[in-house]
């Protein structure tokens, strides 16, 4: 049963993957303006070790604002005195631009719903490791399951020849197909 639901799953994915104009249209870009925290207005501590900072500024975003990113990047900007915090999850980012000289952060923040973050998990973007993993010993399960049961169809004598027929039609379609794809 369980690999059954995963199998729905990238079956159902595939087809939103391939039909995005399907798909609502996302919803606005949030951008707010916020205040630093107290405990992270220090301009001398910006100015010794700007990225530590924006490691303390990362996790007050998602203690306070709840905001995260599996895939987290940060850009220290020495001449604007400017630090940049790029977060991606999946089914959406977050951007931060941090001035400690005034003291203001600006928090773009864009989640383009529950089945954009389906399509990223089935694609593994932005996901992490675990989920990776999970990928990939589903794609061998459903490998396994394939090859077992054409293995166990072989012997059988009154059905191999239809079985190899349709595997071979199957096949063929599949390639013309691809084929078609290529040149058009």
């Amino acid at each position: 049963m369980l690999m059954l639901l995963i199998m729905l799953f990238f079956t159902v994915t595939g087809l939103t993957l391939n039909h995005r104009d399907w798909l609502p249209d996302p919803p606005a870009l949030q951008v707010q303006e916020l205040l630093l925290p107290a405990v992270l207005q220090d301009s001398e501590a910006w100015y010794q070790d700007p990225l530590s900072q924006a490691v303390h500024m990362r996790e007050w975003l998602r203690t306070s604002q709840g905001i995260y990113g599996v895939e987290v990047s940060y850009d220290w900007q020495t001449d604007e005195q400017l630090l940049l915090i790029d977060m991606k999850r999946p089914g959406g980012y977050s951007l931060v631009e941090v001035q400690p000289a005034t003291g203001v952060l600006v928090l773009e923040n864009q989640d383009y719903g529950v089945i954009a973050i389906l399509n990223d998990l089935h694609m593994g973007r932005y996901s992490g490791t675990v989920w990776r993993v999970f990928i990939d010993i589903s794609a061998l399960l459903m490998l396994l399951f394939t090859l077992t049961g054409l293995w166990l169809v072989l012997p059988q004598k009154k059905r191999r020849q239809r079985l190899l027929y349709i595997s071979g039609l199957g096949m063929a379609i599949m390639a013309t197909g691809y084929l078609w794809v290529l040149k058009g």
